[in-house]
């Protein structure tokens, strides 16, 4: 019992306490209550003083109440913003006027005429602005053109050195002895005799309440200090406008109170260290502002040796930092060493891992239980072998990114509607798992739409899609439509270009200018006429795709080098332009070699024109007839009896 009524008092006590200073406060003058504490300090001296001095006048009001700005007509001064040093009311023996305490801070020898007419026009405003019987008391270390007018009053006080106790103490007294001694300042008995109290006791009060004050105001002149060198790198180093400026402070108000020398500029010279250009720098700090709080050498130092131990370039690790910089904020032990660990558990050698590190670092942020293994797991459900799922993965790392719900699903289904079946729907995602990633609606649809209205059949779709998944990756107005349109101007007609489409789909990917234009020209090279171009790349579109200088340029020498004129070439390649495709060391010599054992050159060269599709036949087929016909003395009938079925020929020669 008895403590709870200690417990009530002392509750009820500071309740009071508390009621009485703020009532105070609320209590003031209309003049006084229409002003707002002023939140940021104009100098450290004038804290010094002028907190002291609060304390002596006003000891029951919080010393920052005083420290106050005042919003006026613009009629009454210069600006619509009125800031005394200190303003005090209920001192002066006219209860309601103010007392203004104004600390100049010159410590020059004279105040230029400039400045005086300026404190002046302070001075009359601040009295304007106040009640009748306000007076101003000036405290400067000036001696020039000083002297006392009516409610002003100008006091000459030493100079102190900063944290100097004793010379402060000095200046307080003489400001102190000014109010007290000044006929023009007429003071409350009760403040008179507190300030008179002041003067004779040694030694000093030691203000408590007034170092408290200058303690917090100091530190938010620091903070201020340290806000505008922090704002000023931002814009000046980091190139960030006042709004992103504002963005990245409401991400990381704790950037407001780095260094700038001792953190803020060497995390930034660190990070273009480690290879990332000024501006990335700035978007990492942008995405990511916290890093410029980490440690280097304990937090982020660290990060960079481990991807470099995991097999990155530096080259790569910049990169990795400039596309997720919140690999910096992960674990070693607790994240990155995991997901590392799961790649190669999945099957990823460490090559594969290194390339999904570098092109996915977001795989960083992922969960291993709630994203990373549902999607491989749903891979391998689709019919894919856990190699191919490594394969997908270090192809396209994306993939792990994607909503298997709300987006690998329905790629696959469409697919399936298409008309492919599972095995071909997890063929297409093995060789090319980008197509998962790809817009339905703007990407997916649209490439099967505009190879129906080319003339393809829903089955010739889906054969498309099966055989060469990586047409759902071209543009149709950048590159689709481009290509057919240069066909038909190549003399293609619809027919033909389905056909070609249809039977050979890669050639929709092949550059015009690079891949098609060239080769059309070596074609009208050889002797082709612009109607056998148009049939030969019909018949053999991957002529289209062949190297000129490895692959149709040798090919053409070896058959003028077997004895054929150029204009005997070009109607070989017209009447058979899959002569084109075949290889020269493993196929054509062969079998060259083979029609000389029973033929003369130029009998074989008489062959090769009369059938240039005896070059295209198998090695065991054209040796098994050339003997059959030597034994039957019928080898000139070669070409012709080349086309029989081995039924047919075996009847007609039997061996």
């Amino acid at each position: 019992m008895g403590r709870r009524g200690i417990s009530w008092r002392l509750g009820a006590g500071c309740f009071l306490a508390l009621t009485f200073v703020l009532g105070l406060a609320a209590c003031g003058p209309p003049w006084w209550r229409k002003g707002r504490p002023r939140t940021k300090p104009r100098s450290h001296a004038e804290v010094e003083l002028l907190s002291r001095l609060a304390e002596l006048l006003m000891p029951c009001l919080p010393i920052g109440e005083l420290f106050r700005d005042f919003t006026v007509e613009p009629s009454l001064a210069d600006s619509c913003l009125l800031s005394p040093g200190i303003a005090v009311f209920g001192v002066l023996q006219n209860d309601g006027a103010a007392l203004f305490v104004e600390y100049d801070g010159s410590d020059q020898g004279t105040d230029g005429p400039g400045c005086n007419s300026t404190k002046q026009h302070k001075t009359k405003a601040l009295l304007r602005y106040a009640p009748e019987g306000s007076c101003v008391l000036r405290i400067g270390h000036a001696t020039g053109n000083r002297r006392s007018q009516g409610p002003s009053v100008d006091v000459i006080v030493n100079t102190w050195r900063d944290g100097h106790e004793p010379s402060l103490m000095k200046a307080v007294s003489q400001s102190v002895w000014a109010l007290l001694s000044n006929c023009d300042i007429e003071l409350r008995e009760d403040v008179s005799q507190r300030l008179h109290t002041f003067q004779v006791t040694e030694p000093k009060p030691r203000f408590n309440k007034a170092r408290t004050f200058v303690s917090k105001a100091e530190l938010t002149r620091d903070v201020e200090t340290k806000r505008a060198d922090v704002i000023a790198f931002l814009a000046r180093d980091l190139n960030f406008s006042s709004t992103h400026i504002e963005t990245l402070g409401s991400k990381f108000p704790g950037i407001w109170g780095l260094s700038v020398e001792g953190v803020l500029k060497p995390t930034s010279a660190w990070l273009q260290r480690v290879g990332l250009s000024r501006p990335q720098v700035a978007r990492v700090v942008a995405r990511f502002p916290q890093v410029m709080g980490y440690s280097i050498e304990n937090d982020l130092m660290p990060k960079v040796v481990w991807l470099e131990d995991v097999g990155l370039s530096r080259k790569q690790v910049a990169k990795v930092i400039a596309v997720f910089p919140l690999v910096l904020r992960y674990s070693i032990e607790a994240n990155l060493k995991c997901k590392v660990t799961w790649l190669e558990r999945v099957g990823l050698n460490r090559k594969q891992v290194i390339k999904v590190v570098s092109d996915l670092p977001q795989l960083f942020g992922c969960g291993i239980e709630a994203k990373l293994k549902p999607t491989a797991a749903w891979l391998e459900d689709l019919g894919l072998s856990r190699k191919q799922v490594a394969k997908a993965i270090s192809t396209f790392p994306q993939i792990l990114s994607c909503s298997v719900e709300g987006k690998l699903k329905p790629a696959v289904a469409w697919l399936q509607q298409v008309g492919l079946s599972r095995e071909h729907v997890a063929k297409v995602v093995a060789t090319y798992p980008y197509a998962l990633a790809y817009s339905l609606e703007a990407r997916l649809k649209r490439t099967t739409a505009w190879l129906e209205d080319v003339g393809l059949d829903p089955q010739q779709v889906a054969k498309v899609l099966a055989c060469h998944p990586p047409v759902l990756g071209y543009s149709v107005e950048a590159n689709l439509k481009h290509t057919v349109a240069w066909l038909k101007e190549s003399g293609l007609s619809r027919q033909q270009v389905t056909k070609v489409v249809a039977g050979f789909p890669p050639i929709l990917g092949y550059s015009i200018e690079g891949n098609l234009k060239p080769t059309l020209a070596w074609l009208g090279d050889v002797g082709l006429s612009g109607l056998q171009v148009a049939k030969v790349v019909a018949r053999l579109p991957q002529v289209l795709g062949y190297s000129i200088d490895t692959k149709l340029n040798p090919t053409v020498m070896w058959l003028r080098n077997i004895g054929l004129t150029q204009s005997q070439v070009a109607r070989v390649i017209a009447t058979f332009p899959q002569v084109l495709s075949l290889s020269i060391q493993n196929n054509l010599s062969h079998k060259h070699v083979l029609l000389l054992e029973h033929l003369s050159p130029d009998e074989v060269c008489d062959m090769i024109l009369s059938l240039p599709a005896l070059l295209g036949c198998s090695y065991s087929r054209l040796e098994h007839r050339l003997h059959v016909l030597r034994k039957h003395d019928a080898l000139r009938k070669l070409p012709k009896l080349m086309t029989l079925t081995n039924a047919e020929f075996d009847r007609r020669f039997p061996s």
